[in-house]
């Protein structure tokens, strides 16, 4: 198995972010696997050494085996992915339950390339149908806030908005150190013709206690990882803000599909990604250790809900729900 220059930068800029977001994530992954099998060549030589096409079990079973290692690669980049390697999952198990006779590569590349297509179709349609759960039920909220960034947030976000037909509804966003992902949130919202309000992590607290008469109904934020006991993984900073919702009697949703649901939290609990210091303070002075963790766990207990493709679910009804909708993930 030969990861090319292509697929090895497709894996550097998921670590380094420059690929950002549970779909841009899964959707790269798709990618390299794409490359992978656009690019292969069956390793077999005829007479005189040239290259035969080949048909056969042995080689067929190489090969995805293949596949299924340079996806775990890609979607294995950063730990809080698992939509990414769920897609994979699907694409692994889809194949072997459609086609179990299948022993030709020809072949099999074809149908790989259809069922991821299919996967990300399922999951386009999932966040068209979250966007539709949360403008019914929050159709009538005067404002949210929200910390870093979710396309599905914005878009609930921005159909409340065109929903309410120019009456009041206002968007509390963060800034989300310290990459200042908040900050994408608010100037996508604003240029929505959203009236947006852009505050310090820090000040969250003192927002949601009602301090500066900015009406919140509610908090909506995305996640990277649901687990299994309906806690949940997003950015750092997350857990004081459903803290600070909890007492402030204000109820707290996580935006996302089940499909973002990490089975294997049924053994262990998330494991949290950390990263550089160069992060929080580039030019820190010698011998200073950051401690800089990507995301944290927001308890089950600190969430009112998921506004999930299927409705809004209770923390204590995600596996219930998994194995209804999605059973081929267990």
């Amino acid at each position: 198995m030969i990861i090319t220059d292509e697929i090895t930068k497709i894996i550097d800029d998921i670590k380094t972010i420059k690929i950002q977001g549970a779909t841009a994530v899964a959707e790269a992954t798709f990618k390299g696997i794409t490359i992978y099998l656009r690019g292969y060549t069956v390793p077999v030589l005829g007479e005189g050494g040239s290259t035969v096409s080949f048909k056969g079990t042995t080689e067929l079973n190489t090969f995805l085996r293949d596949v299924e290692r340079i996806g775990l690669e890609l979607a294995s980049a950063r730990p809080n992915e698992p939509l990414a390697r769920n897609g994979l999952k699907y694409l692994v198990n889809m194949h072997k339950i459609r086609y179990p006779s299948e022993n030709s590569v020809e072949e099999t590349r074809e149908h790989l390339l259809e069922i991821m297509e299919e996967f990300l179709t399922l999951l386009a349609k999932a966040k068209d149908r979250i966007v539709e759960v949360g403008v019914n039920n929050f159709g009538g909220f005067e404002g949210i806030l929200t910390h870093c960034h979710s396309t599905t947030v914005e878009r609930v976000c921005q159909e409340i908005h065109t929903k309410k037909n120019g009456k009041s509804f206002s968007v509390v966003a963060t800034e989300t150190r310290p990459l200042y992902q908040g900050r994408k949130t608010a100037a996508d919202l604003l240029a929505s013709g959203l009236d947006v309000k852009l505050i310090v992590d820090s000040a969250v607290t003192s927002f949601l206690a009602g301090d500066w008469d900015i009406p919140v109904n509610a908090v909506l934020v995305g996640c990277d990882e649901i687990a299994v006991n309906g806690d949940t993984v997003n950015k750092v900073g997350s857990y004081g803000v459903a803290l600070s919702a909890y007492y402030a009697s204000k109820p707290v949703y996580v935006v996302g599909t089940l499909l973002k649901l990490d089975p294997s939290t049924i053994y262990s609990r998330p494991r949290i990604e950390m990263r550089s210091g160069k992060e929080v303070w580039e030019e820190a002075p010698d011998g200073l250790v950051i401690i800089n963790p990507a995301f944290e766990l927001i308890p089950a207990e600190f969430i009112a809900g998921f506004l999930t493709e299927f409705g809004i679910i209770k923390p204590s009804d995600v596996e219930r729900e998994l194995s209804r909708h999605y059973d081929w993930l267990w």
